[in-house]
């Protein structure tokens, strides 16, 4: 079979409910996923997962080992597997204006962005794990990212406000 064929079925597979869909699990909490690249699966830690975004034509999964890890499974498809596998995956929006997901136990702090750090910023989240850089720049602005936050703790206790300065 030829790589672009054996690409193109491994990424349709999980859609179509074949083999990658009905795996047996890796283990607690491991989803098999098929690199970009045409090359063989791989088990990810689904906990271990710090974003998942949409770069140079690939889903690009960080994880908090310094490892990226390209699929060519759509990022939204990813996104719903790695929250059925119990991971807590925040909605953002990037500065292109594409969806990404950002593990929200992987926010360490969200603070505003100047327009001169990244055009069209309005909010950067410092995360644990990130390959190149410790931040991401999103266009929501703080509140919105908070308030994201806040709604994707379903089941647990609400996050608490910050202080106001006196």
């Amino acid at each position: 079979m030829r790589p672009a064929r054996r690409r193109l079925l491994a990424a349709l597979l999980p859609a179509l409910g074949g083999p990658a869909a009905a795996q047996p699990a890796g283990g607690p909490g491991f989803l098999r996923i098929a690199p970009a690249e045409g090359s063989l699966p791989v088990w990810l830690a689904a906990r271990q997962v710090v974003r998942v975004a949409r770069v140079e034509g690939h889903t690009v999964v960080d994880t908090a080992a310094w490892v990226q890890q390209r699929t060519a499974e759509p990022v939204e498809a990813l996104a719903g597997r790695l929250r059925e596998a119990g991971l807590r995956l925040v909605p953002l929006t990037d500065l292109r204006g594409a969806r990404i997901y950002v593990a929200a136990e992987r926010v360490v702090l969200v603070r505003e962005t100047e327009e001169r750090h990244a055009a069209g910023a309005r909010a950067s989240l410092v995360l644990v794990g990130l390959r190149f850089n410790t931040d991401v720049a999103v266009r929501e602005p703080v509140e919105a990212v908070m308030a994201a936050l806040r709604r994707d703790a379903a089941g647990q206790p609400e996050l608490p406000a910050a202080p106001t300065p006196r």
